[in-house]
Order: C-alpha cells, then structure tokens, then sequence
C-alpha cells in the first residue's frame, strides 16, 4: 500500500541574500549585543586563524578534527556555556576576511547557540540568514567555485546539513502554533513569509547535490571540490530525511539513489549518527510502502549495530547517543508492529529478543484487539510537518495547527493501513494448518463471506511478493525478485 504524500509547492528558485542584511545580521549575531573587540579571548583568535589554517592550507583531516571536535568544544564549554561566541566581524582579521569561512563560521557558531540558549523566533527567522549565506557562497557560479579549495571534516559537513532540516522542521513547527504566538510573533512572521520555505530549503539541497555530480555520478568524481562532495552527499542524506518527514516515502528513497546500504566504504557509515539518520527514514518510507522485508532489514541491522555499539561502550561516549538510543527504541517500536503484520519477517535473535521484552505485551493487546497500532507508531514515527505556512490573520486560541494536523493524518492513514493486516497475518497461521483448505471452511474460521475471503487471501499472496532491495543496486527503489513465500 502507499500512503498520500501531502501537496507541496514546487521548488523555488534559491534565495539571494541581501547583502545589508547579511552584514547586520553577522553584526547581530543572532539578535545578541556583540561583545567590544577586547573581549575576544586570545584563545578564542587562535582558534579562528588555526581552523582557517587547516580548511584553507594545510587541509589535514587529523588536525581539523581536533580544532573542530576539540578546541571548538572546550572553547564553548569555558567560555560560552550560557552566552553566543563572538560575531564574525569581530574575528574576521583572523581569518583574512575569507568571507566562505565566515559563512561556516556563522553557520558553527549559530548551531552553538541553538544548542547550548534559548533561541527565540526571531533566532530562528534569522537562521534562515546564516544557512542561507552559506549555501548561497558555496554555489556562486561566477569565476571559481569558491567550494573548490576549501576543506571540511564529513562530519562538518553531516551536522551543517542535519541541523539545516532541523531547523525547517522546527519553524514549521513554530509558525503553525498560532494559539502561542504573540502579536509581535505573527507581525514577524507575515513580515519574513519568505524564509524556511519548503521551495527555498529543497532548492539549496537539490543544488548542493547538482553541484556535486552525484545524480551523474554517484562517486562524486565530477564535483568541483572536496567540500562540494561532501556537502552534496550529506544533502542527499538529507533531502531523504526531508521528504519523509513531508510524507513522500517514494522520494524519501529516491533522494538516496547515490546511496549505498551495501558498500562498506560509503562516508555515511563513518558517522555513526548519519548512518542512524538515514537508515531510520529509509526504514520509515520502506514501512509506509508496504515493503515490510527491506524496513525490517534496514531497521534490524542498523539496531544490531546500536546494540553491539552500546554493549562494547563506544557509543555511549559520543555526544549524541541518546538521540541514538532513542532512534533505536523507534525502530525496535517498528520491528514489533512488522513482526504482528507480516510474521514471515524474521529478525536476529537478539534483536528479536530486545523488540520482544520492549514491546511484546503491547503487541500482544493490538493482536487480541485490546489496543490499535496508534499508540506504538505514534511514537516510532518522525515528528511530520506540513509545508504549508498559515493564514497568520485566523491566529486565535481555536487556530488549528496545521503540523499536528498533517503528523495526525498520516498516523490515521498508517493505524487504517495496518489493521486489516492483522486479519491476514491470522488468515496466514490458518494457512500453515493445512495442505490445502477451501475458501469456504478458511471464511468460516474467520467469521466472514467466501467473497470478502477470496480477495483477503489475493491481498496474503501479494504481501509475500513483496519487492526486496537488490543490494547489487545503488538505488534503494531498486528491487530484485522477492524469494518465495515461506
């Protein structure tokens, strides 16, 4: 079965920053007094001109991992634990004024601030200004490509492109709480209808990926520069992640045709938390097609490796694990309801166990008809948001919330979708009784017609052809025949 993907505007072309407001912004730093040019600790001006060093010259992954991962940390954590960093006006001597690394700087910088503060509205319409400046300078196609020799980590670059579908994903959260805003709030946001439009954020997506080469090439190897390639493949991590959470579960996994679940080398499987992303939302979209073998593939082995991560220790020393082990309990969540709905899905043993002691008892009342499946995906699913903005003048106490509205519509459609599965899973155990049954004796066992059983066991036959992943194939819409029905 396919679930309706909610109708979205089409893209729009990418925004151009102001660059007046760019400058007020950066000047601003997110709506924060700038702190006086003395204030800037030595340490902090080291750190610039040495992060500078190595995406521009030296280049060396080893030593921008441990300025990125190392000195940017402990830097926060001394110095700006409950305050933003400096405005990049105020470090750009660092930095020869390289106005591409003030772009990423802002970006690094506004990422501490939504983090570690509590960033108001008018913080997130001024995000838009950040990421937008970034991508903006990135795919300036006047002379050289000023991506071309500049260096990231791929981790850079994986939480760069994260957070920027975070940040959609919470605006339009926000915007559509018309009952909690306040005058001035909804005078804002009619004022900047403009920003974190789905058109806009699709567009710096799609561009970063053509920029990349990789629908061309899914190596990479026409894009300009290394920061490019890296940029571009997270974005196809990303706009998969995107499209899910608007309910496009065929774009979902389109977006991921330069991505391989197969191949050992692929980058997202040296970021443990983009590896988790994305086989989540691919697992997601697998689910909402009815392609139950390849989600429960997906879901199993990434939560095999969580586990295996977790019992070994690594894991949890790095600084998103819990998100990690969150996500983990949400595909656990999804095995067991793929487990209740197709039982010929098989699961190793040990996650098998982990989803039996999480989530059996619950299972065991949906299958008795105690419980429906909406309270378990409700909490397995993404948070989905509708790209609609508003009407800002029906704001009230009684305004709808269109984001609840569209994450309640496809958890309806799911809930609609999966009960009637329960019937063939037991049609299937009747099945396994016999050699052979008439239609007549198997509709009286399961109080009903001998018509509405024809077409209920058709349905059983076409739930064990489901297409399988060919795992020799980039494309994860890509499938090979389905093996035999057990």
């Amino acid at each position: 079965f396919f679930f309706n993907s909610p109708i979205y505007c089409v893209l729009e072309s990418r925004i151009s920053v102001d660059d007046t407001s760019t400058a007020l912004f950066m000047a601003s730093n997110n709506n924060m007094p700038p702190a006086p040019p003395e204030d800037v600790p030595d340490s902090v001006k080291d750190f610039v001109f040495d992060l500078h060093q190595s995406c521009r010259h030296s280049q060396r992954p080893d030593e921008m991992k441990s300025i990125y991962s190392g000195a940017f940390i402990d830097l926060s954590q001394s110095l700006y634990s409950s305050s933003p960093w400096p405005a990049s006006p105020l470090i750009a001597s660092e930095c020869e004024s390289d106005s591409l690394f003030l772009a990423f700087y802002d970006e690094l910088t506004t990422r501490h601030m939504f983090k570690n503060l509590r960033p108001s509205l008018a913080d997130k319409v001024s995000a838009w200004t950040t990421y937008a400046t970034l991508f903006d300078k990135l795919l300036e196609k006047d002379g050289e490509t000023e991506g071309d020799k500049f260096h990231i980590l791929p981790e850079w670059a994986f939480e760069i492109i994260h957070e920027y579908v975070y940040q959609f994903q919470g605006f339009c959260q926000a915007r559509t709480q018309l009952n909690q805003r306040t005058e001035a709030e909804l005078k804002l946001l009619k004022e900047n209808a403009d920003v974190w439009t789905v058109g806009r954020v699709m567009g710096h997506l799609h561009g970063l990926i053509d920029a990349a080469g990789l629908k061309d090439d899914p190596t990479g190897n026409s894009a300009h520069g290394q920061s490019l390639h890296i940029m571009g493949y997270f974005a196809s991590l990303s706009l998969s992640r995107l499209e899910c959470l608007l309910g496009d579960y065929h774009g979902s996994l389109d977006a991921l045709r330069s991505v391989s679940f197969s191949e050992k080398n692929e980058m997202h499987r040296g970021i443990f938390a983009a590896g988790v992303s994305v086989s989540y939302h691919a697992g997601v979209s697998y689910f909402a097609m009815g392609r139950y073998r390849d989600a429960a593939k997906v879901f199993g082995d990434k939560a095999s490796a969580i586990n295996k991560g977790t019992q070994q220790g690594h894991l949890k020393r790095l600084s998103g694990y819990e998100q990690i082990s969150k996500t983990q309990d949400k595909m656990l969540a999804f095995l067991a309801i793929i487990q209740a709905v197709d039982p010929a899905v098989k699961v190793d043993d040990p996650i098998a166990k982990l989803t039996h002691q999480a989530y059996g008892d619950k299972i065991s009342r949906v299958v008795a008809g105690e419980e429906t499946f909406e309270e378990l995906f409700s909490f397995a699913c993404p948070k989905f948001v509708s790209p609609v903005a508003p009407d800002y003048s029906l704001a009230g106490p009684d305004s709808k919330n269109l984001s609840a509205v569209a994450y309640a519509s496809q958890v309806k459609r799911c809930v609609a979708a999966l009960q009637p599965a329960l019937t063939l899973a037991k049609i299937r155990s009747y099945l396994k009784l016999y050699t052979s049954i008439p239609i007549s004796k198997l509709a009286q066992f399961c109080d009903t017609d001998e018509e509405t059983m024809s077409g209920l066991v058709l349905s059983l036959k076409a739930m064990t052809l489901q297409p399988v992943y060919a795992s020799h194939s980039r494309s994860p819409l890509n499938f090979s025949s389905p093996p035999p029905p057990p």
